[in-house]
Formats: C-alpha cells, sequence, structure tokens
C-alpha cells in the first residue's frame, strides 16, 4: 500500500503550553476559537494515527516560520485558517469532519 503525506499548515499557540492566565487580552474571542480549533484538531490527528498508523506521515508546519515560506505562496495559504494538504494537494481549509478526511485519504491508498 502506498503511503500518504499529510501537511498541516496552522498557527501554532503564541503562548505556548497551557497555561490558565486569566488576564483579558484584546481580541481573546477570536484567541478562544483557536483553542477550540485546535483541540478538534488534535482529536482529528489522533484519530487519523489511530486509523491508518504508519501509512500516513504527519506534518504540522507553523505559517510564521521560515521553513514554511515557500508553501504559504504554493498553497495560497491566507488568513489563520488550517490548511490541509494531502500528497503535495491542498484538499481543505478550515477544520473538516473526520469522516472527509479520513475519506480523502482512503482514496489515496
Amino acid at each position: 500500500m502506498a503511503n500518504v503525506k499529510l501537511k498541516l499548515i496552522m498557527e501554532r499557540s503564541a503562548a505556548g503550553g497551557s497555561g490558565g492566565c486569566s488576564t483579558y487580552v484584546p481580541g481573546s474571542e477570536e484567541t478562544e476559537w483557536r483553542k477550540d480549533s485546535a483541540e478538534e484538531i488534535g482529536a482529528l490527528l489522533s484519530g487519523i494515527r489511530e486509523t491508518f498508523g504508519d501509512r500516513v506521515h504527519i506534518s504540522v508546519m507553523d505559517p510564521r516560520s521560515i521553513f514554511s515560506f515557500f508553501d504559504l505562496f504554493r498553497y495560497r495559504v491566507r488568513g489563520t485558517d488550517p490548511v490541509w494538504i494531502l500528497n503535495g494537494r491542498k484538499v481543505f481549509e478550515g477544520v473538516p469532519s473526520r469522516d472527509e478526511l479520513e475519506q480523502s485519504i482512503q482514496r489515496l491508498l
């Protein structure tokens, strides 16, 4: 069976870690959305790992990293929505459902 390369381009938390700071930060509503989104993505990636094991190679890149510079142009990454790339093709922006993601991977195996 073929292996699938899953690349996820998404911003990682600037705060780093899971500290429970209660200080108000302007725009924190968006931060809360990102936190929920990050938890949902974490569950998605864990599910993919459980379902497909070593047949899917997962890499996560922060768009603010110099290493993702060319990918930002190649895949037309805009804004802060996560971008999902399977075997070099952009397949989703935002957070897909687990079924959508699994079906897309299954087609490539």
